[in-house]
């Protein structure tokens, strides 16, 4: 069991103690983020007066680049495709996929990808948690875990430190079903909770979650049990060897941001002295204030010459010099050269310059993005399993705009099939090229009406589904001539070969070349249909055994997917 002083040690440890990455170069993570969330915000950590009173100004170089960051390395829900691995069903595949992104959009999955894309530049690290289902980001400023730990499931110990107040957290206890919540109440103040995740001394990983009032010495367990593993799904931008938090922009600015802020503020003191006007004189006869005790036009009898005392910054140029110096190096470190905020470059540089910085930057944030992709392919993984065993009843699935487009194709050839079929059978011969049309208007006529359809996916429907997950991360680098080349090149491949995918060898080939290019391969299933009109217009052939569709058709439920 795990109690409140070892939480209490632990968090002691992680905000007081620094560890060494290497050597004398130390590091903590606590008083990191306190910084990263000081300079990203503008805002100085000893406060925004000097010693002499004067307002200091601070002059954030960070944010751009988190911008630029959060730009390059940004991808949509669009973006990610399921594609049907190897013995797959590619029609269970297709439907999985509208499935999700209907859940999607329920949920406003894309919001959270754009929070994580936010969020990863600013403090190189971002967390989620799982509860009930969904995901919440957890916030850094209130999240312990042990500092030299590679990643969370190589963490000692995590922790998550909630606030609430008496009501807030009587409503979260009956949510939880916490036993005991009544005595951590008894203070009627503040609550404060503890989620602590790690090993005990018996090395049995334990959920230990304790509530403490202001005053309470040793807090009351709310829930101490063993678990598999803990909630939290982590995301970062760089890593740094010896160190579980991420490198973000607003930390690799640290430096160019203190000399920054230094050198102008320089400069604005310097201004105040610059705004002076001083005059000098050896004659102790001469009013002391020339703007106030004369009047215009005055003549001064003095026994010696009134000279303005020279006032001007010397330093200027020098000054300059050396704050461009930092900005650039401040550039160089995160990649965030002009090029890539999209500014006008300076006259006379030339154009392979400009298009090798746009390249390196590219080449960097691409590196980047394919590593978050990555993380983001196990996040959506794990989505689609609870997703799958939350779906394993039947259920709805709602189908409208180009989806029914698709569906309305799969189910015309499938449904044209078996309707030429069942006439065969019971006609005893093959219909006329004309009746085999008329048939075609029907089925289709049939099956268009509507905007939407509500398809009953059946219980089980996604059991034994194979399926990949891809996430296209092309960004700028997506060259449109190369895909419209490809489109071209499979028109004419399909129109010397109509009947391609109906074989099997071919398809297997076909079918993930298709899915990378965003064409689901059921789409293209027109190859039986053309079969069937060929063997209508040859008047004859033979008959091979119906076969039932692999996918529901409308106001049906099949069991047997």
């Amino acid at each position: 069991m795990i109690d409140f002083s070892t939480i209490k040690n632990e968090l002691d440890n992680f905000e007081n103690e620094s560890i060494d990455i290497i050597d004398d170069l130390k590091f903590n993570q606590r008083e990191n983020i306190k910084k990263i969330v000081y300079y990203y915000n503008s805002e100085f950590i000893k406060g925004k007066y000097d010693d002499q009173g004067d307002r200091k100004a601070f002059f954030n170089v960070s944010k751009v680049s988190c911008d630029v960051c959060e730009k390059a390395i940004d991808f949509d829900v669009k973006d990610i495709t399921l594609r049907t691995a190897q013995k797959g069903a590619e029609v269970k595949t297709w439907f999985l996929e509208k499935d999700f992104k209907h859940w999607a959009k329920e949920n406003q999955f894309g919001k959270k990808l754009n929070r994580i894309f936010h969020e990863l530049p600013i403090y190189g690290s971002v967390v989620l948690k799982k509860v009930k289902g969904d995901y919440y980001f957890v916030d850094l400023k209130n999240f312990a875990v042990q500092q030299d730990a590679d990643t969370l499931t190589d963490a000692s110990y995590i922790i998550e430190v909630h606030t609430y107040n008496p009501l807030q957290f009587k409503r979260i206890a009956k949510e939880n079903n916490w036993e005991d919540w009544e005595k951590a109440l008894e203070e009627k103040t503040q609550i404060t909770v503890y989620e602590r995740y790690g090993e005990d001394d018996d090395l049995n990983y334990r959920r230990t979650i304790i509530a403490k009032g202001e005053s309470g010495s040793e807090g009351v367990i709310m829930v101490d049990d063993i678990v598999e593993e803990h909630p939290y799904w982590e995301f970062h931008l760089n890593k740094l060897s010896g160190r579980w938090q991420g490198v973000g922009m607003v930390e690799m600015s640290f430096e160019p941001q203190v000399r920054i802020n230094q050198l102008i503020n320089q400069r604005v003191k310097s201004s105040y002295w610059n705004a002076l006007r001083l005059w000098q004189c050896k004659d102790p006869g001469v009013k002391r204030n020339l703007l106030e005790d004369v009047k215009n036009g005055e003549i001064l009898q003095v026994n010696d010459p009134i000279s303005q005392v020279d006032m001007v910054d010397r330093n200027v140029v020098a000054s300059e010099n050396e704050l461009n110096r930092w900005v650039n190096n401040k550039n160089e470190i995160t990649f965030s050269y002009d090029v890539m905020r999209g500014e006008a470059l300076p006259s006379r540089t030339p154009l392979g310059t400009t298009q090798l910085l746009a390249s390196q930057a590219t080449s960097y944030f691409g590196q980047i993005q394919e590593n978050i992709a990555l993380d983001v392919k196990e996040w959506v993984f794990d989505i689609l399993e609870g997703f799958r065993i939350s779906n394993s009843k039947e259920h709805n699935l709602k189908i409208i705009g180009s989806d029914l487009e698709e569906y309305n194709l799969m189910l015309i050839n499938t449904r044209v099939k078996n309707e030429l079929l069942g006439y065969i059978f019971k006609k005893l011969r093959i219909p006329t090229k004309e009746e085999f049309e008329l048939l075609k208007a029907m089925v289709a006529e049939n099956i268009k009406k509507g905007k939407e359809k509500i398809e009953t996916l059946p219980s089980d429907f996604f059991k034994d589904l194979k399926y990949e997950i891809d996430i296209m991360i092309t960004g700028e680098s997506f060259d449109s001539s190369v895909d419209n080349a490809n489109r071209i090149a499979l028109i004419q491949l399909m129109s010397s070969d109509p009947a391609l995918f109906n074989d099997p060898r071919k398809r297997k080939v076909l079918a993930p070349i298709l899915e990378r290019m965003g064409i689901s391969p059921v789409e293209l299933d027109g190859g039986e249909q053309q079969n069937l009109q060929e063997m209508v217009q040859r008047g004859g052939g033979g008959v091979s055994k119906p076969v039932m569709p692999a996918y529901p058709t409308p106001g049906e439920t099949r069991t047997n997917l």
